[in-house]
Parts: C-alpha cells; sequence; structure tokens
C-alpha cells in the first residue's frame, strides 16, 4: 500500500524510417524590412503542387531534418527557417517577441511559390510552437492548421519567473544561445568559456550575483540585453505582457485554425498547454486537441527521469503529426487522432519494481476525456495536521509547524518540472530527504485505488520574519518500501512589506 506525502520546502531560486533521401535547397528569403533569413526548402519527389508546412526555429535548421524530411516523404514541402539573427539569417536576435510579423510573412511567401498549393500548416515544440502562436495572432490568410508541442500561454508565469522566483534555467538558455550565436565568431575565448560551462556544469556561473554572472555576455549586445531585461522585469508588468511572450493575453486575434496541443506532466508548460486548448476550444470553432503525456519538456518517451510508465507512453509524434495534417491538408481520414478532445495518460498502478534498465515501474493506462478537467470529478481537500498528518478532516485548534530557513543552504531541486537538464535531475525522481528546513505530511496507507487527475493547488498559512521568502511544494506518491515520487510541484516567493509608520 501507498501513502500520499506533502513535502514544502524552500528553494533558490522517433519516428517511421525514411522512404527516400531528400536534400534540401538552401535559400534566404526577404522579410517586409528587407532582412533576409536562411531557410531550407524540402521538396517531395515528384511534379505538382504540395500543400507546405512550417517549422521556425531558434536552435539551428539543420535540427529540424528528421521532421522535414518524414514528412516530405509524405507528400509535404518543409520550410526549415533559422528565426532572425540565429544561424545563418540576417538581423538582430531578440527571444520571443520578434517572431511574429517573421513568420506571418514566411507563411505568405510559402503560399505564393510555384510548388505551393496554397495550404501552410506550421509545427515544433517549445520556443518553436510559440512562434507558431504569434504568428497566428496576426492572421496570414493562408495558415490552415497547427501543430504545437509544449508551448505554454504565459512565459513570466511558466518559466521566466515561476510563482514569482527566477528560474535559474532562463539565464541558462539565453547563454546557451549566445554561445550558438554569429558574435561567438567574434569572441572566440568567451564562447569557449561559455561552452565549457555548458558541458560540464553551469552551477559556478549561476552562484554568483546577478551582475557579475552578465559580464560572460559582453561582447554578446543582443543576449546581453535579453539578460538585463529578465533582471529589470521581476514583475508580471507590460514587458511580459507582449505577444510573443504572453499567448493568454491574445486569443481572441488567434486565427481560427484547427491546432493540436501536445504536453507532458512533467513539463513546465503543461498548465499553460492545458490553457490553451481550453479557451481557444471554448472561444473557436475549428477543432482542437489535447494530449498529455507522462513526459518532461522533451515528450513522448516511455520514461521520464527515474521511473518507466510502460510502452504505451510511448507515443510516435512524427506520425501523429503527418496523420493531422493529412486530415486537414489533404482530407484523408484520422488513422491516429482520437475522436475525443483529449487523450491523458494517468500515471500509476505499477508494482514499483525495476525493470532491466533500472527504471521504478509505475506504469499508468490512456484515459480520454470531452474537456480539461475530465467532467464527474471533485475536489478533495487534505489538510496539514500536527505529527506530520495529512488528512482529510479540517485542523482544530494546533500548534503550528516551524524551521528556519537559511538561503545560504537552499534545498535542491529534484524531481518536477524544473530541472536543468543533466544538472540537476526532473521528472519522476525519489523525492526523500532528510533535512531540518523540510515538512512533510503523510497520509495513512491508501486501502483504495485514488484517481488524482485535475489541477493540484496548494494553500499555505504563513508567519515569517524574512522580508522575502520562496515556499516550494510537492505531492508525491509513497511507495511501500519509503520511495516518494513526485506527482506535481510548484513554488511561491513572499515578499513581506513593512506595515508603515503612523503619521
Amino acid at each position: 500500500m501507498r501513502r500520499l506525502i506533502f513535502l514544502w520546502a524552500f528553494l533558490l531560486g522517433r519516428g517511421a524510417g525514411l522512404a527516400q533521401q531528400i536534400t534540401p535547397l538552401s535559400q534566404m528569403v526577404a522579410m517586409r524590412d528587407g532582412v533576409a533569413l536562411s531557410t531550407d526548402v524540402y521538396l517531395p519527389h515528384g511534379e505538382g503542387r504540395f500543400p507546405v508546412l512550417v517549422c521556425r526555429t531558434p536552435y539551428g535548421k539543420a535540427g529540424v531534418r528528421g521532421d522535414a524530411v518524414y514528412l516530405a516523404n509524405r507528400g509535404y514541402v518543409v520550410l526549415a527557417q533559422d528565426c532572425r539573427g540565429r544561424f545563418a539569417s540576417q538581423g538582430k536576435f531578440y527571444g520571443f517577441i520578434n517572431e511574429g510579423q517573421d513568420g506571418y510573412d514566411t507563411i505568405e511567401w510559402a503560399a505564393s511559390q510555384p510548388w505551393s498549393d496554397g495550404q501552410v500548416g506550421t509545427f515544433g515544440a517549445s520556443y518553436l510552437a510559440w512562434d507558431q502562436y504569434f504568428a497566428s495572432m496576426l492572421q496570414p490568410p493562408h495558415l490552415k492548421a497547427m501543430f504545437a508541442l509544449v508551448g505554454g500561454a504565459k512565459f513570466y508565469d511558466e518559466y521566466a519567473y515561476p510563482g514569482g522566483i527566477p528560474n535559474l534555467g532562463w539565464p541558462v538558455w539565453i547563454l546557451k544561445s549566445a554561445q550558438t550565436s554569429p558574435q561567438a565568431k567574434e569572441h572566440p575565448a568567451q564562447a569557449a568559456e561559455m561552452l565549457e560551462l555548458l558541458q560540464k556544469t553551469p552551477v559556478p556561473w549561476l552562484e554568483m550575483s546577478p551582475d557579475k554572472r552578465a559580464e560572460i555576455l559582453r561582447g554578446f549586445p543582443d543576449h546581453e540585453r535579453m539578460y538585463a531585461d529578465f533582471l529589470a522585469h521581476t514583475g508580471f508588468d507590460s514587458y511580459w505582457k507582449q505577444r510573443g511572450f504572453y499567448t493568454a493575453g491574445y486569443y481572441d486575434e488567434m486565427k481560427d485554425v484547427p491546432t493540436f496541443f501536445l504536453t507532458g506532466w512533467y513539463d513546465y508548460f503543461a498548465d499553460g498547454m492545458m490553457e490553451n486548448f481550453t479557451r481557444l476550444s471554448h472561444m473557436q470553432h475549428t477543432m482542437k486537441r489535447l494530449l498529455v503525456g507522462p513526459w518532461p519538456h522533451a515528450t513522448g518517451e516511455a520514461s521520464c527521469g527515474d521511473a518507466t510508465f510502460g510502452e504505451a507512453a510511448a507515443v510516435d509524434q512524427r506520425a501523429l503529426m503527418a496523420d493531422w495534417f493529412d486530415h486537414w491538408m489533404k482530407g484523408k481520414a484520422f488513422r491516429l487522432v482520437s475522436p475525443m478532445p483529449v487523450q491523458y495518460f494517468r500515471m500509476g498502478g505499477g508494482d514499483g519494481s525495476r525493470n532491466a534498465k533500472g527504471k521504478l515501474v509505475h506504469s499508468g493506462e490512456w484515459l480520454t476525456s470531452l474537456a480539461w478537467p475530465p467532467a464527474g470529478g471533485g475536489i478533495m481537500s487534505l489538510y496539514l495536521r500536527e505529527n506530520s498528518r495529512l488528512q482529510r478532516e479540517r485542523p482544530g485548534s494546533e500548534p503550528p509547524s516551524s524551521f528556519d530557513f537559511d538561503p545560504h543552504h537552499p534545498v535542491p531541486t529534484v524531481g518536477g518540472r524544473y530541472g536543468l537538464g543533466a544538472w540537476t535531475p526532473s521528472c519522476a525522481q525519489d523525492g526523500t530527504m532528510t533535512r531540518p528546513d523540510l515538512l512533510s505530511f503523510q497520509t495513512e496507507p491508501l486501502q483504495e485505488d485514488l484517481d488524482v487527475t485535475g489541477p493540484v493547488r496548494a494553500s499555505l498559512w504563513i508567519e515569517t520574519d524574512a522580508p522575502s521568502t520562496d515556499f516550494a511544494a510537492k505531492l508525491m506518491d509513497v511507495y511501500p518500501d519509503g520511495y516518494a515520487l513526485t506527482l506535481a510541484d510548484g513554488a511561491m516567493r513572499i515578499q513581506v512589506t513593512k506595515p508603515r509608520e503612523p503619521q
């Protein structure tokens, strides 16, 4: 039998084989202001006009090759384009907020070419999903459908400052982007230092003060500016409400086209993806689909972190994407896309053994729903009680739990949504820790199955003598041997405001 554990702490901050080889044609595509963007054009074999799929990326268009060849072999022209100021494209780069017009211009250029039948779809994950949203807000006439993976609704809440806490993953992203920028050739010593940090660990760099950390970006003006703006805008102000960062603020401007949303429970953009699906499903008329698996920001596999969920958890995303576009751009019947609006993977039910690769067998199954969250459920409240108990009964008059918060000895991030890749593990991890600055509350062993599906919220009543404190909370599934698997996590920074002195 297992128990649920509620833990709160303080923190610092595949696809099918290739049918035929296809070599892209590279060309520079002019935007409305004359800046030319480097674009690889993958043409399918045969004569005629074809539907076009566009993928715009800041990570190097060569990284799109696998998807592009697969889709070209399915009868699509595929455009893989370096974003403005990235790799072989001209112009200055600034993340997220400059992608709308370039996306619009690229879509309309593609529709006008002799190999195009006038239908254009867009696809891509993370940044490549956000730039789809932004282009959609400008209503390109030839945009027909979108396939968006792990692209959220509110960049400030979901990635830059989740809970008001600066996410150290964003400075690392800026560092990676600088290291692969055109300026890296002009500053080889700095670029080599950046690469060494990224290959080993960025922790020494992250431990510096924010101003000291910025020194490595000197000579990289685009990224220096992005980092300075990140530090200057700690609240959810007009900077983070720009279209590129704030999908949720501009739903009414997005073109009404069929859109497939795909994310994972351990993706930091998961809540935003669900919000995008729900809001646009209600506001628009065309089909929307949502698929949520047991995955991190990199989606589609059967395992995540320390756990495996069974082979059924793996999804062939390329085949699913092709099925989506085949329907909307070629009129074919769906083969893989569910007739139900929502497919979600309910984790759990495993016996806790280890497979041949040493992964915890947590298991799970796919379920469907007409909406998100699924109808028919209810809200279950659990209360923090004295003696580390987590119970459905409300507390009476009980003494508070307390501990000392030391920002110089932070609790490490283990598991959940906000790991830093190889440096701090994300996803399903054993969250068992014994520290004086952790409080944990557990239920009694569960006597029957408990289905937890939908949003998880923690409400805390807090008293602190510190001017600023970061609170983190985790919901865990505890196995009989004590292994505590993270199911959901979140954090919030509390700023204490001194009352005004009487005049």
